[in-house]
């Protein structure tokens, strides 16, 4: 059932940073939650890709990211014959600086660097898992996270067809973090680029994430 929809304040100073990180530069739109910002995985709705949506290229990507320099990970949907490459679905854009702490705590030195990986959890669902888990960013300088949503199709609500439901649904949609497995979801921080069906935020750290309302 979908939720009714609640704006709620912003109250704490970590999401305004956030928010400002996420939107300055850039043509989003932040958006809100139908509801609370945090929710059962039960109870969320994890935007599902469309039946006939082009499978993917890879269904993980590792990469290693560096104390001292900039490093970005990509994962693509598969080549489409006579359509050319497949579009970029998801990119991790790991900035210089914002590696802060190693999962066991242990501070990263400049010249560090760690391996790391983002794998799709659920091949039907906006959901990745990201390695290694525990990882911290600097919250000054925060790792950014951009899916494009488009491999949904129209139908965001899955109730089998497009309809204004749908459309209110777009409105709200936000980057949802899972901190362990059959945890609950908290909202990230959102912004959307309604043309390019994209959704970006800042992540503080690893765990799981999600397109979802």
């Amino acid at each position: 059932m979908r939720r009714p929809f609640l704006r709620l304040p912003i109250q704490r100073a970590a999401w305004l940073a956030a928010l400002v990180s996420v939107a300055c530069g850039q043509d989003g739109t932040l958006t809100d939650p139908f509801g609370p910002g945090e929710e059962p995985a039960s109870s969320l709705n994890i935007i599902a890709a469309a039946p006939d949506a082009a499978p993917l290229e890879e269904l993980s990507v590792s990469f290693w990211a560096f104390r001292d320099r900039r490093s970005e990970g990509r994962i693509r949907l598969a080549d489409q014959p006579g359509q050319g490459r497949g579009h970029e679905y998801l990119r991790l854009t790991i900035p210089q600086d914002a590696l802060l702490a190693r999962p066991d705590g242990t501070p990263f030195a400049m010249r560090d660097s760690v391996l790391i990986t983002v794998r799709v959890a659920d091949p039907a669902r906006i959901l990745f898992e990201m390695e290694p888990a525990g990882l911290r960013f600097d919250p000054a300088q925060m790792a950014e996270l951009r899916i494009r949503y488009d491999i949904a199709g129209d139908d965001l609500d899955r109730n089998g067809r497009h309809d204004t439901d749908d459309d209110e649904v777009e409105q709200h949609l936000g980057i949802w973090r899972q901190a362990t497995v059959n945890g609950t979801f908290v909202r990230l921080e959102s912004a959307v680029t309604f043309g390019s069906h994209e959704v970006r935020a800042s992540l503080p750290g690893f765990s799981r994430y999600a397109i979802a309302y």
